[in-house]
């Protein structure tokens, strides 16, 4: 790729122009560690790589400062037990579904909360994956209880809500039902190609056979791509730098993995995308979870949500509910001179925190904006 198509690239976002902010990038942390519901706290991210105090060890952990950037309290559903919130990035918002009802949007840059479109009806929130391509946000969410289409893929965008904008110069965020996937199961993997408007995943059909499809933003069309996997887990970044998609491999390592061009097919029964692992492991032995977030300039946070050390201590902050330590790992990615995937050791920091939880399935969620 020559350096102008990567520079075009570096962000995933092709021919879309994003607007220049002076500020420093921030990570955005989404936790259940509220009784009544979710909190979003602002980390300043330049304060991990310039700063000494590093200390990966749960006993060590701190609280995270008070008070958060927002609180949120949602609306009670008809199923309490039914994890009913999604959370979604476009911009510089942050949004908040609820199924069937109206959703929220905080604005990272002013502060602000502002009302949302309602999700639409056939979108089952807390089980989506979810990706910005451009202006438009993609959400393809798994309706467990509908076995003839348990998929829903859905777009919102910011657009005119009225048939004459011009009589009626109201604007406002709307949604839009796109065609199901063939594949029938929650996807395993998925990333943005940097040409900017194709969506790769991960999945499995009917019959439980894996393989990897795309989706055509500008086209809305739907492609197979063969027998193979994406091979890592979540969602893969792409990185002008390196020139590949990077994620949280399977196995607890970070991953280059090839970018695959949108008309390529195989019929192969083994194709293996090529693929770059760190020698390192970046996992704890115990974690329950983890993401992968793309902070910019080949730069990534790890976040880790895995059990408290020595809870039955520390139950008195909690009541009766469970905590957990989030680890946050932020650090660089560079080829050395034999081509091999490696951690850069002046930019990788680890901070530890402890929180309480609420929800057993919820997945604490990371931005970088």
């Amino acid at each position: 790729m020559s350096d102008k198509r990567r520079q075009q690239y570096s962000h995933g976002g092709g021919h879309h122009k994003r607007r220049q902010r002076p500020h420093n990038k921030h990570l955005y942390l989404v936790l259940d560690d509220w009784d009544k519901g979710f909190t979003i706290h602002k980390i300043d991210a330049d304060s991990f790589f310039h700063s000494d105090d590093d200390d990966d060890d749960s006993s060590a952990a701190r609280h995270l400062p008070e008070p958060p950037a927002l609180r949120l309290e949602p609306p009670v559903g008809r199923d309490p037990g039914h994890g009913d919130v999604s959370f979604a990035a476009l911009g510089t918002k942050i949004f908040a579904f609820t199924n069937q009802r109206c959703g929220l949007a905080y604005d990272a840059e002013t502060g602000g909360l502002s009302m949302g479109a309602h999700a639409p009806a056939q979108m089952v929130c807390g089980f989506s994956a979810s990706i910005a391509v451009g202006e438009v946000l993609y959400m393809l969410t798994y309706r467990y209880f509908d076995k003839q289409q348990p998929l829903s893929f859905d777009a919102m965008s910011w657009a005119p809500t009225s048939p004459d904008a011009r009589q009626h110069p109201t604007e406002g965020w709307t949604w839009k039902t796109l065609p199901p996937p063939a594949f029938h199961s929650c996807v395993h993997s998925y990333a943005l190609h940097p040409n900017g408007h194709t969506i790769f995943m991960t999945s499995s059909d009917d019959q439980g056979r894996m393989g990897t499809y795309s989706f055509g933003t500008v086209d809305c069309a739907w492609r197979f791509h063969g027998r193979w996997v994406l091979p890592f887990d979540g969602q893969g970044h792409f990185d002008g730098e390196l020139d590949a998609w990077v994620g949280l491999h399977r196995d607890g390592y970070i991953c280059a993995c090839q970018v695959i061009s949108p008309s390529f097919k195989s019929t192969a029964p083994c194709f293996y995308p090529d693929c770059k692992m760190t020698r390192e492991d970046m996992l704890a032995k115990k974690s329950m979870t983890a993401t992968l977030t793309y902070m910019g300039a080949t730069k990534f946070c790890l976040v880790e949500c895995a059990p408290a050390k020595n809870l039955e201590k520390r139950r008195s902050a909690y009541g009766s509910h469970d905590g957990c330590v989030i680890h946050l790992t932020m650090f660089g990615l560079k080829y050395n001179h034999k081509g091999e995937l490696q951690i850069t050791a002046h930019h990788r920091s680890t901070r530890s925190f402890l929180v309480s939880r609420h929800r057993d399935t919820f997945v604490p969620h990371a931005f970088s904006m």
